[in-house]
């Protein structure tokens, strides 16, 4: 059996040559690895923005829902005002129907939870990804008042009944928690106008997705039972 040895190297331009093509095989390497890494990020990226887009076209509808019912809201407030009202000057509750009840919304962007959880979000711009985070904040902000005002809405839902005493402990708690429903539902619609600019500026939905998102809001808010009247009785 025979061992060849290596060759040697002819002078240090050979030398020099061998290396280079060691150093280049190397960088290749490198730059095909990061190119990888790169496309990867950027399909990560894109599979947020695509959910974060779909998150953003259900606040747009809600807001919109939120929008298109206002004026059913201040229709039940004034109306639950004036039963508490006339309930002080006789210090007793006529039979009042059911108080109609908001059903709160997942405000929340979820997905934005899941962009952070995956580094998706390290890969967008700075000014991009502290956007997001402040449409996330609100959002949460939101679901939190909606919880608030329906926990104010149920409270109220006691006027409902037949004829009974009202002391004055329950006209000053059932006004009370009046005022905050009212209050909550004000705040709400101020932080949705803003949350929806800041929607709209990320681009993610076009001006016929915004639109689309927006009817559906106002569709949905026909249905609500907040736009029924509450039936009470003229007599005691």
């Amino acid at each position: 059996m025979q061992i060849h040895a290596p060759k040697p190297l002819h002078g240090w331009r050979e030398f020099f040559g061998e290396v280079g093509i060691i150093v280049l095989g190397v960088l290749i390497a490198l730059v095909a690895q990061e190119i990888v890494k790169v496309i990867a990020n950027r399909e990560q990226v894109v599979r947020g923005e695509d959910s974060l887009r779909d998150n953003f076209a259900r606040f747009v509808m809600f807001a919109a829902e939120l929008d298109a019912y206002a004026p059913c809201v201040a229709a039940r407030a004034t109306e639950v005002r004036q039963i508490i009202d006339q309930a002080a000057a006789a210090r007793r509750l006529p039979r009042v129907g059911p108080i109609p009840q908001l059903a709160p919304h997942p405000w929340q962007t979820d997905t934005y939870g899941a962009m952070v959880a995956s580094q998706a979000i390290t890969h967008v711009s700075h000014d991009r990804a502290i956007l997001y985070s402040r449409i996330s904040m609100s959002a949460a902000d939101l679901y939190q008042d909606a919880m608030i005002e329906w926990a104010e809405w149920g409270a109220l839902a006691s006027l409902s009944g037949g004829p009974r005493r009202f002391s004055e402990a329950e006209e000053a708690e059932d006004r009370l928690t009046l005022a905050r429903a009212v209050h909550q539902d004000a705040l709400m619609r101020i932080i949705a106008d803003t949350t929806l600019a800041r929607i709209k500026s990320t681009g993610l939905l076009d001006k016929r997705a915004f639109d689309l998102a927006a009817a559906k809001g106002g569709e949905a808010a026909r249905a609500i039972p907040m736009c029924r009247p509450i039936n009470v009785a003229r007599q005691a």
